[in-house]
């Protein structure tokens, strides 16, 4: 395994019973975590349900490597396609905050309160963050309160993109790091 392959974390919407996430929005995730693991990237995430769960399960189908960041001290938290599973023990916020200081970009795909928490980390420690709008939530608001529609406040410590779909939002990974 190269050394140096790109860390792509994967935030976004979790799943409860009175709040399913839409299968629109999990076949936009699985997409996403299948292009990432055919560009050769490796695939971060909180390793649990929802979004992370069908990112997880196309980048396993693509034979990607797919590293969870669970909350708690049990793989078996982790869902069936994470291959990878690290339990931290951490709780929920703490995992988050692991996840962003270990991953090169964030990739947000809807997103309740947890989703923005790591939105705004992956801002405030200076790395890129992209947004697929049209998969509900934060994704498809916060741009509204962004200064310039891409910085939270006025350092600009880095650039939060929007796009449309996963390979859009490949194509701006490999735009922001300069990979063919």
């Amino acid at each position: 395994m190269e050394k140096n392959k790109l860390r792509v974390g994967l935030i976004g919407t979790s799943e409860r019973p009175n709040e399913p996430v839409s299968e629109e929005v999990k076949q936009i995730a699985y997409r996403f975590g299948y292009l990432v693991g055919l560009e050769g990237f490796i695939l971060f995430s909180g390793g649990r349900d929802g979004v992370m769960e069908a990112a997880s399960h196309g980048n396993f189908d693509a034979h990607g490597i797919n590293i969870g960041i669970l909350p708690s001290n049990s793989v078996d938290e982790a869902n069936p396609y994470v291959t990878i599973p690290i339990t931290t023990g951490l709780g929920m916020d703490f995992r988050s905050i692991l996840m962003i200081h270990t991953v090169d970009v964030t990739v947000m795909i809807g997103g309740k309160i947890g989703t923005l928490l790591e939105l705004v980390s992956t801002y405030q420690n200076g790395k890129p963050a992209i947004v697929i709008r049209g998969t509900g939530d934060f994704a498809d608001s916060i741009e509204q309160i962004l200064i310039d529609g891409k910085y939270f406040d006025s350092r600009k410590n880095a650039e939060i993109y929007f796009v449309d779909t996963p390979e859009e939002a490949i194509k701006k990974i490999k735009e922001i790091f300069h990979l063919k």
